[in-house]
């Protein structure tokens, strides 16, 4: 069985194992970081807890614009850009969406980030699992169709497998086209931001092999 949840505020039952999206831009952002192979990464809900941690990188947003005081915005192009530096940090994520998703899922059990950056790579991890559940952000309480859409390219790669009806309108988003789905709500936000080259880069699929599993 797998269920796909539109956003995190929903119901959200136990599952084996969750797959965590915010494709624009905290699980790209993550997809990106741990290619750059850093040592290790906390996602922390508040800026409270994110200024508490010393020594470490931090890197975030709020409404989609880099926070006064942290290393880097929620970008995986300037993360990218800044490979190098960040090889082997210690790193603290914090983000509008991201980062509430992930904490109400983390206590329910292990969780794996998934982009449209490394979505093989989380599938070949999780093929064999029977109980998935897919939990996507959405932006400020409301499901986004860029997360519906990962959602679905991901759900083709299942054969014969039970789904619930969030699944089901996943799938039928996938069938849109990327224009179509770069016209989301929160990529017009970003656009006016003038964010437009991690909009592009986001929707690029299968550029990084790169997984990790959060609890």
């Amino acid at each position: 069985m797998i269920n796909v949840y539109t956003t995190y505020l929903e119901n959200i039952e136990k599952h084996d194992i969750y797959v965590l999206i915010d494709t624009l831009r905290a699980t790209s952002t993550i997809s990106t970081l741990l290619h750059c192979k850093i040592k290790s990464l906390e996602i922390v809900e508040s800026l409270e807890k994110a200024f508490l941690k010393k020594n470490k990188i931090l890197i975030g947003e709020r409404n989609a614009q880099k926070i006064k005081g942290f290393d880097y915005s929620n970008s995986p192009v300037e993360i990218l850009k800044n490979k190098e530096k960040l090889n082997g940090k210690e790193i603290v994520l914090t983000t509008t969406n991201g980062a509430k998703a992930f904490n109400k899922i983390s206590s329910m059990g292990k969780v794996i980030p998934l982009s449209l950056l490394n979505l093989n790579s989380v599938y070949e991890y999780v093929k064999d699992y029977t109980d998935i559940g897919i939990v996507c952000s959405g932006s400020n309480g409301v499901s986004s169709l860029e997360d519906l859409y990962t959602a679905g390219l991901f759900l083709r790669n299942f054969k014969d497998v039970d789904l619930n009806d969030g699944a089901k309108i996943a799938l039928s988003i996938a069938n849109l086209s990327v224009e179509e789905i770069k016209n989301s709500d929160h990529a017009r936000t970003m656009k006016r931001l003038n964010l437009n080259e991690d909009i592009k880069f986001c929707f690029k699929l299968n550029v990084f092999n790169e997984v990790i599993i959060m609890e």
